[in-house]
């Protein structure tokens, strides 16, 4: 059977992620319009008389989705922050949730920051709901290392949130330069390979092709999923450091960054950040710049270029949409930039130190590579010959 074209195989990979792009953009998009509550013709006095009473009946089901109606029908005006104040009220003072009603003042305070509701009933419900969380998750080693790494910089004022992050972003990368080394090592093992792959699939196809392939990664010691296995080390430390922030946050109110401010955000809701614990917009373009940027840098195989370029792009996207939905803290999005730009620098050093000559594991070569023909399976049972000795 003959090996289908590489370009018809790009090809249909780049249609492949599109099409799978597409449908997960879908998927988002309509969970998004599907899980917002029922438009009524009420009039938005009447809708808070109706949740009010709900409240004092307890029925907060009900009226936590008549506060999410309030809040989508007049989205950027006074009676959106009202339904999103509304919705806090019911976790903090009804149900006796704080954190999640710390998250939705979080969105008050992010996307309604000019108007009279938050001015005059969420700032004071939020710097309420945030010392109760401060208080409850200061119990937590987490929260008690992050303040440790926090409180060593204190000399920079509110910038010790910065040199923090900086801090643990290198301490996290410094821990994985032994397996990230090996990493860099396969791919450049992967790259002085490619002469000699490219010489076999000039000669060969199918099947044999496969065997030969396998037979010139065995001789070298090359495993080609070598690098995609090291590129996972980083997900447990993303998860950790992820959640760590997250009990943090509501110190991160008081870091700020360059146009991270409350001036700009005020000026900008919803896209700029007023301190590090909110969603910044900018941040998060810089982060998707840098990752596409990396990506491209670190092609190792020139016969998958336009591939890899496009898992680039789509990964890239795929992000983007991401931290956009979940409106990732612009601490976390610190972190993850400068955790990519220290992987960068070190993929740099690395590939420009001199290459070692690429040598066989056991100094010979294997038998399908050296006769040009691929070895026979012996049949089952077999025995090699046993050797005569002399009698003397």
């Amino acid at each position: 059977m003959a090996q289908q074209d590489p370009i018809d195989q790009r090809k249909l990979f780049t249609q492949t992620l599109v099409i799978s792009m597409i449908i997960w953009l879908l998927v988002i998009m309509g969970w998004s319009y599907f899980s917002r509550p029922p438009v009524s013709d009420k009039q938005p006095e009447q809708i808070v008389k109706e949740i009010e009473q709900l409240r004092v009946e307890k029925d907060y089901v009900e009226a936590t989705r008549r506060a999410q109606e309030l809040a989508n029908r007049y989205r950027g005006a006074e009676y959106g922050a009202l339904g999103v104040l509304l919705e806090a009220k019911i976790f903090y003072e009804d149900k006796k949730d704080a954190r999640e009603a710390y998250n939705r003042l979080r969105q008050l305070e992010e996307l309604y920051p000019n108007t009279q509701v938050y001015k005059e009933q969420g700032l004071p419900l939020l710097d309420q709901v945030a010392q109760d969380i401060d208080q409850e998750m200061g119990q937590l080693p987490s929260y008690r290392a992050l303040d440790v790494i926090m409180n060593l910089f204190s000399f920079a004022g509110d910038g010790r949130f910065i040199l923090g992050i900086l801090f643990i972003a290198a301490v996290v990368r410094l821990i994985q330069v032994p397996l990230v080394n090996r990493q860099f090592a396969s791919m450049r093992k992967m790259l002085q390979l490619q002469p000699k792959l490219l010489e076999l699939q000039q000669k060969y196809t199918g099947q044999e092709l496969m065997q030969r392939q396998m037979a010139l990664y065995k001789k070298y010691g090359v495993n080609p999923m070598g690098g995609c296995l090291y590129a996972l080390l980083p997900i447990p430390f993303l998860i950790l450091v992820y959640n760590a922030f997250l009990v943090y946050q509501v110190q991160f109110r008081d870091g700020h960054f360059l146009w991270i401010t409350p001036d700009l955000a005020a000026r900008f809701p919803g896209l700029i950040g007023a301190h590090l614990g909110q969603f910044d917009a900018p941040l998060t373009l810089l982060y998707a710049a840098s990752m596409y940027l990396t990506s491209r840098l670190t092609i190792t195989d020139p016969s998958q270029a336009q591939m890899q370029k496009t898992m680039a792009i789509f990964t890239t996207l795929m992000l983007l949409v991401f931290s956009w939905q979940f409106r990732f803290p612009a601490a976390f999005i610190m972190y993850w930039l400068l955790t990519n730009i220290f992987y960068t620098i070190h993929y740099k050093l690395y590939m420009s130190k001199p290459a070692p000559e690429l040598t066989p594991v056991d100094g010979s070569e294997p038998q399908e590579l050296r006769n040009g023909s691929v070895e026979k399976p012996k049949p089952m049972g077999y025995q090699p010959p046993k050797k005569r000795t002399k009698r003397k």
